[in-house]
């Protein structure tokens, strides 16, 4: 991800150039905050445990280089358009710069050279891998938006359903980030359609067909649903479709995959799909009972960390958490904090004990509410 950050940084100072040069400034803008976009909710969300050194000193100090990189020169390339804000950035920055970075006059950001293309960064099938799996996390969350389905809940399954190995290759090499972002436990990625369900329909732009064919359209549109999909998909990549007599061009209709749960291999499976014409994707959305505990742990990590934050806490301070069940009408939060334990451990980073065994006396503690159940969250500081 280091690479694919570089890699769009020298994309854009190549395409802010072009623009600057040719006057064209109001396409610049759009593609700054769009960059913005990629680092803050992308670079910087994927690679928060590897910025904090959760991975180790050296892969640390690489996503800290990578970072520090691209907000020096997201800085230069931003300073016509918002010189105030980039020169506070950057006078934060070059504490850090090293003696002689910059030729002349480097104390204002205004003195620095505008960055020049290093053509050595470019990548572009990290770009396009990044793209890709960019769009089937979009996807995914369009899914679990759909259905009311958070984050915090994992899932068992997503399906990624493509004919082309490329595609599929490019994201298996990001499947990690996938599966992290969208809380699952299995990634598929396969070609095969027949065993998905997956079937094929044509679509027309019936306006633009009806002053075409006048009063053949009316043929056209009653028989174009009862075209089999697998006619449809051979002439998926171009060519012409034959409906009730009357030939229609590669422009005429476009080729739609679907999900046809009544064609699925496996019928118990409760899939939901999401298509952005190129990709589609199935996101098994069963709550099974044993994830939705880790669902209930995720919230109750969520408490913890909400908890911290009010109590201005900072991360080196060592506490010792304790809680006491209020409220659990199902058991849901007692099972979780049973067979969820080794879970909230690791991502707690320590044990959270029950309040019985509390020895000394908290410093902040509060209700905390998990769907139906509550529970008293304590905070003891550690002698």
């Amino acid at each position: 991800m280091d690479r694919w950050m570089l890699a769009s940084v020298q994309s854009l100072i190549q395409f802010v150039r072009e623009e600057m040069s040719a006057y064209r400034l109001y396409t610049v803008v759009p593609r700054l905050l769009d960059m913005i976009e990629q680092l803050t909710n992308w670079y910087v969300r994927f690679n928060r445990k590897r910025l904090k050194g959760d991975n180790g000193v050296e892969d640390a100090t690489h996503a800290l280089n990578t970072l520090y990189e691209v907000l020096l020169t997201m800085c230069r390339l931003m300073a016509p358009f918002t010189p105030f804000i980039t020169e506070t950035m950057y006078q934060t920055l070059k504490a850090y710069l090293p003696a002689g970075f910059f030729e002349g006059d480097s104390r204002s950001l205004h003195f620095v050279p505008f960055p020049e293309v290093r053509e050595e960064y470019f990548n572009t099938d990290i770009e396009r891998a990044m793209s890709r799996m960019q769009a089937v996390i979009e996807l995914g969350r369009v899914i679990r938006e759909r259905n009311n389905i958070s984050l915090k809940n994992p899932l068992l399954e997503l399906v990624v359903i493509h004919p082309s190995a490329e595609y599929l290759n490019d994201v298996r090499g990001l499947s990690s980030y996938i599966v992290e972002e969208l809380n699952l436990r299995k990634l598929d990625l396969t070609s095969d359609e027949e065993k998905y369900g997956i079937k094929y329909r044509a679509e027309a732009d019936f306006k633009k067909l009806g002053a075409k064919l006048r009063k053949d359209m009316p043929r056209v549109k009653k028989a174009l649903p009862d075209i089999p999909s697998a006619e449809i998909k051979a002439v998926q990549s171009g060519g012409s479709l034959t409906v009730d007599g009357i030939t229609l061009a590669a422009d005429d209709f476009n080729v739609v995959r679907f999900f046809d749960a009544l064609s699925l291999e496996e019928k118990s499976r409760k899939f939901e799909e999401a298509t952005d014409r190129d990709t589609l994707v199935l996101l098994d959305t069963e709550l099974y009972e044993e994830l939705q505990q880790e669902g209930v742990a995720r919230e109750v990590i969520n408490r913890v960390q909400r908890l911290r934050k009010k109590a201005g806490l900072k991360p080196v301070d060592d506490i010792v958490y304790y809680f006491k069940i209020t409220q659990d009408s199902d058991d849901a939060l007692a099972n979780a904090f049973k067979s969820q334990a080794g879970f909230l451990r690791e991502k707690l980073k320590q044990e959270i004990f029950d309040m019985s065994e509390k020895t000394a006396a908290a410093f902040i503690e509060e209700e905390q509410e998990v769907n139906d159940s509550k529970f008293m969250l304590s905070f003891v500081r550690k002698n």
